[in-house]
């Protein structure tokens, strides 16, 4: 298997640690299209992947599975190890609504980072704003759930709120995301040391 990345991507985060829990990490091959500091898409990946996003999973029989949530169901089905999904139903949509969450703050992060990228006379401050409103909701509704969240089995949706702060500090750190949120700061230094988030945080 190959994985088209970013070693940014918080998305790409999720697939790591994803691929980690499911003992399957040393059996693909890892291709970083931010190697050269700017994303970089080869013909091969956007063959893959028409969308041309990352991450993007190429199976050895040269299908593409796209998008992280599914290449983590993926994987998950290929485990042969642990699993990042609870058996328990009501564990299960609640860790998949904890997913969902995270996901749409680092859409939100990620559209911010973007926007920062363009022509200052283009950049939008009310579009900006815009996109840290949902990322200020979702760290506050974290904060309100972190009694449901582990410390030592992690599921989809840990990974992916792990995912999310670790993207916050690395793309604006100044703004101290977890300053309003303390039990979700003691939650994320408590966890953010273990060896699976240590593997997979993003590089400078």
């Amino acid at each position: 298997m190959k994985l088209y990345y970013s070693h940014i991507s918080p998305f790409t985060r999720k697939v790591l640690a994803t691929a980690i829990i499911a003992g399957l990490y040393d059996k693909i091959e890892i291709i970083d299209l931010m190697a050269s500091g700017t994303f970089q898409p080869t013909n091969e990946f956007k063959k893959a992947n028409p969308l041309a996003k990352i991450p993007t999973l190429v199976l050895a029989n040269g299908e593409a599975v796209i998008n992280s949530p599914v290449i983590c169901e993926y994987l998950d089905a290929k485990s042969v190890m642990g699993s990042i999904y609870p058996t328990n139903e009501e564990a299960y949509f609640l860790q998949k609504k904890f997913e969902a969450l995270a996901d749409g703050c680092m859409d939100a992060a990620v559209l911010r980072r973007y926007e920062s990228l363009r022509p200052v006379a283009q950049q939008s401050a009310e579009y900006d704003e815009k996109q840290k409103e949902k990322m200020a909701l979702s760290f506050a509704y974290f904060e309100s759930m972190v009694s449901k969240l582990g410390t030592s089995e992690f599921f989809i949706g840990e990974i992916s709120i792990v995912s999310m702060i670790g993207y916050a500090d690395y793309r604006f750190a100044s703004e101290n995301w977890l300053a309003k949120a303390p039990n979700l700061k003691k939650w994320y230094d408590q966890v953010r040391v273990l060896p699976l988030f240590m593997q997979t945080e993003p590089k400078k």
